[in-house]
């Protein structure tokens, strides 16, 4: 799987389903009020929060998590580095994350948190991911900027020709090829 280096999505929500969880505990996910870029450090503000929906019986029950104050690290979003943790985060602090999920986004942990005053999210503090799902709850206005100097911004293999042939002779698919062109068939 390969990653962009920025998940243009600002507020997005995440829903995790742990695979082998009971149904009661095993959904849980995170609200990201800010685009989740690149950054080896802590980023976000006070509007992230945390949640679990469990049931028991008939009821559904919604537990939300909001930030404290204790502390800022509301998310945390990197990958492709030997000695800091790759995946996403929110909350806690490294390497002991409110809600983790690694990069390759198969399994995870949860601990409570400090930032959130979250208990564990997930019934183990381990869990192998069976379902994820993003949402896009805001879209962001980052798509929408030109490039530097007012270029008109362009996929990877439009401006790197190049690497686009090599590519085609690795036999390696080429997803950005079959996406859409972004400013086609805009409502303005």
């Amino acid at each position: 799987m390969v990653i962009s280096q920025t998940f243009y999505a600002e507020s997005s929500r995440i829903v995790i389903q742990g695979k082998g969880q009971p149904k009661t505990q095993g959904v849980f996910g995170a609200y990201f009020d800010c685009d989740l870029e690149r950054n080896p450090s802590w980023r976000g503000n006070s509007l992230n929060f945390v949640f679990s929906i469990k049931t028991s019986g008939s009821s559904l029950g919604l537990d939300v998590f909001r930030t404290t104050g204790f502390n800022n690290n509301y998310q945390y979003f990197n990958y492709a580095t030997k000695t800091l943790p790759n995946g996403l985060g929110a909350g806690g602090q490294l390497e002991h994350f409110g809600l983790w999920i690694d990069s390759n986004f198969t399994c995870g942990s949860s601990n409570s948190a400090a930032t959130f005053g979250s208990e564990q999210l997930s019934s183990q503090r381990e869990f192998v991911i069976d379902v994820i799902e993003a949402w896009l709850v805001r879209p962001t206005d980052k798509l929408d900027d030109d490039g530097p100097g007012g270029a008109k911004k362009q996929s990877v293999l439009d401006a790197n020709p190049e690497a686009a042939a090599l590519l085609e002779l690795a036999n390696r698919k080429m997803y950005s090829k079959t996406l859409p062109d972004p400013t086609l068939d805009r409502d303005d």
